[in-house]
C-alpha cells in the first residue's frame, strides 16, 4: 500500500510540474480562424466591421487592435513560439487609472459575469479580459459568435459604470 501512494505521489507531481504545452502544430484549416494564422482573425473581424490593425507586442507576438467598438481593445496573441504558431486570443480593453479602479469594484463585476473577466493592474488601470482557445480552429460563425459576446459584455460594462461610479450618473 505504501509503494503504490509513494508512486501516485510521485506522479501527481509529475503531471502538476508539467507545464501546459498546446501548440498549435498544425495549420489552420480552409475556412477557420485560428491564432497560428492571425490573417484569419483579421479577416473575421473585418467581416464583422471592426476594422482591425495588425501590429506586434512589446514580446513581439501579433496583436492586432481596433477602434470599431463600444471601447477601443486589442486582441493578444498566447501559446506562440517564436512569434508563431500560437494557440490562443485574449481580447482585452484597457481604461485608464481612476480612484474607482479597485479589487472590490473589479470583483463586484466579476461576481456576476461568466466571459468577460475584469481585473485591477497594480498601477491602478482597470481593464476586461475574454481569453479563448483556438487550436484546431474556429468556425467563422463561431467567432462571430465570440465577438458578439464581447461587444455585448462591454456595452454591458458601460451600464456598470454608469451605475456603480458616482461620477458618471449625472451624465
Amino acid at each position: 500500500m505504501r509503494s503504490y501512494l509513494l508512486a501516485a505521489a510521485a506522479l501527481s507531481a509529475f503531471c502538476l510540474a508539467a507545464p501546459a504545452a498546446a501548440e498549435d502544430k498544425t495549420p489552420c484549416g480552409a475556412g477557420l480562424v485560428c491564432a497560428s494564422n492571425p490573417q484569419t482573425v483579421m479577416a473575421a473581424m473585418e467581416k464583422a466591421k471592426l476594422a482591425p490593425k495588425l501590429d506586434k507586442d512589446t514580446d513581439g507576438d501579433p496583436m492586432i487592435s481596433s477602434e470599431e467598438s463600444t471601447y477601443n481593445f486589442d486582441v493578444f496573441f498566447y501559446g506562440c513560439k517564436e512569434h508563431k504558431n500560437c494557440d490562443s486570443l485574449r481580447l482585452q480593453s484597457d481604461f485608464e487609472k481612476a480612484p474607482e479602479n479597485t479589487a472590490e469594484f473589479a470583483n463586484k463585476w466579476n461576481k456576476k459575469k461568466r466571459f468577460l473577466q475584469a481585473f485591477v493592474r497594480d498601477n491602478g488601470e482597470f481593464g476586461v479580459a475574454y481569453d479563448v482557445a483556438t487550436i484546431g480552429g474556429l468556425t467563422p460563425a463561431n467567432f462571430a459568435d465570440i465577438l458578439d459576446w464581447w461587444n455585448s459584455q462591454l456595452d454591458e460594462l458601460g451600464t456598470f459604470f454608469q451605475e456603480e461610479i458616482p461620477s458618471m450618473k449625472a451624465k
